[in-house]
């Protein structure tokens, strides 16, 4: 314009006076950018974003209720005093006017703070966007939130998700801001209520997620669902000569492992186990006395053939004993182990070798896994505190009610996901032990093997 100063003059002064505001305009990243732009060029710091965007705010709030989002007519609609004229000073009065009219509607969709109004912005127009009045109840605190289908006379509806976060009300709402992902598409068309379960810590959060994802097994939650699929990995001991079985329940007189997620990580375990202790594998039904031909296995010395009496009954048990003590004190077990994958990769047999890496990985894990579980359930009554917060345990349940009956060894399939968040939880830096009913220990044996290893294991696969 004719006798207006030029851009260089006027920055400082603009600069200082959006210094700690929200930049607010129609169609506002054309002129975001344009001003960040001169900004850059000519040495300035560039403004934080994002913009609020009133066009956008007003197609999010206002989306059957104007033919377009023009600044004049959402202003018209809203009943600006002021009447936008393409002219700065007007345009800018107006822009705030309709700023205020839309942040009042705004109330209804559960815009109530500068997060709120920033995820209403990046919405694209949500088709259940009218359901975010479900969320009025919700609180501002850490916990779990569950999406449930509409109830009737027969009592709450069907759980469809559940979920943590530590701000319930804000992580809920943001579904209803333009998440255009079909499953949360699916998952609010079928909502008709989100009940709220707030915890004290993020601890109790992830261990009530874990519970309530394995009580309703919710068909948008993919994870937690797995565990029926869990094995065990079992030393029979009720067989006449003892060996190792892939089994779905864990009953009966024996040693076991897991559970594992899957068979595929059980019967890694069971290979590298019988990689070093040459218990029998043949799966026909012994007796004492039962003898047949032995297979190849025998004469390569890496199973005792007791089904051609090479091994008797007594030797065979101290083979068994050997195996049980090695599942509970490793350190030699884990030392076979990783030298024989050693030796196989300094002789280039580098398939063989990474197939014991893969046996070995498995076992660490296992194996690290149940000392842990030892120490939690073995605790008895636990205690926890986090900041001023206590959380309790029994037997590795945790207590909401008062009568959560815990945990026994080894964890039941269906306790297994709550248990694995329990432990993940507890390992934060901030927990520490202020009670127990036994004093949760984890055997010293191996401790150091089993972390030198599952570090090795981790930056081999990086």
């Amino acid at each position: 314009m004719c006798g207006a100063p030029p851009l260089e003059a006027v920055l400082p002064s603009l600069i200082e006076f959006l210094n700690g505001t929200v930049f607010v305009a129609h169609n506002a990243s054309f002129d975001f950018r344009f001003l960040n732009h001169d900004l850059e060029r000519l040495g300035y710091p560039v403004l934080p974003g994002p913009p609020v965007c009133t066009a956008r705010l007003a197609r999010r709030v206002l989306a059957e209720d104007v033919p377009n989002v023009q600044l004049g007519t959402v202003a018209q609609f809203l009943r600006s005093a002021v009447s936008p004229t393409h002219r700065a000073l007007p345009d800018a009065e107006a822009c705030a006017e309709v700023l205020h009219g839309l942040l009042d509607l705004g109330g209804r969709l559960g815009i109530e703070t500068l997060g709120d109004l920033h995820g209403a912005v990046r919405a694209r127009g949500h088709p259940h966007a009218a359901k975010i009045r479900l969320t009025d109840h919700l609180p501002h605190a850490p916990g779990v939130y569950v999406f449930r289908r509409p109830g009737g006379e027969a009592g709450p509806g069907e759980v469809l998700y559940v979920g943590k976060s530590k701000d319930i009300r804000t992580r809920v709402r943001a579904y209803f801001h333009g998440d255009d992902r079909r499953k949360i598409h699916n998952l609010l068309a079928e909502a008709g209520a989100v009940e709220a379960h707030p915890c004290n810590t993020d601890l109790e959060a992830l261990v009530l997620e874990a519970r309530l994802i394995h009580r309703h097994a919710p068909r948008y939650n993919r994870r937690g669902k797995g565990w029926r699929r869990g094995v065990y990995l079992k030393l029979d001991l009720e067989e006449a000569w003892p060996r190792l079985k892939v089994v779905r329940r864990a009953k009966g007189r024996g040693s076991y492992l897991g559970p594992f997620a899957s068979s595929r990580r059980a019967r890694l375990v069971k290979e590298g186990l019988e990689d070093v202790f040459a218990i029998r594998r043949c799966t026909t039904a012994m007796g004492r006395t039962t003898r047949f031909e032995p297979c190849a296995l025998a004469d390569l010395g890496r199973c005792a053939a007791p089904c051609d009496g090479r091994i008797d009954l007594e030797r065979y048990e101290g083979l068994v004993r050997s195996l049980q003590h090695a599942l509970s004190s490793p350190g030699g077990l884990l030392a076979a182990l990783e030298a024989r994958m050693e030796r196989l990769a300094s002789q280039e047999r580098f398939e063989e070798a990474a197939e014991v890496r893969d046996r070995v990985d498995a076992l660490v894990t296992a194996l690290d896994r149940a000392r842990n579980e030892r120490w939690l359930i073995g605790a008895g009554r636990l205690e926890v505190a986090i900041d001023s917060h206590r959380v309790r345990f029994s037997s590795g349940a945790l207590v909401r009610r008062g009568d959560e009956p815990g945990y026994s060894l080894p964890v039941p399939l269906d306790a297994a996901d709550e248990v694995r968040a329990a432990l993940a939880g507890l390992r934060a830096p901030d927990v520490r032990v202020v009670a127990a009913e036994r004093a949760p220990a984890e055997p010293v044996d191996a401790g150091s093997s089993l972390a030198r290893l599952r570090a090795r294991l981790d930056a081999a696969r990086r």
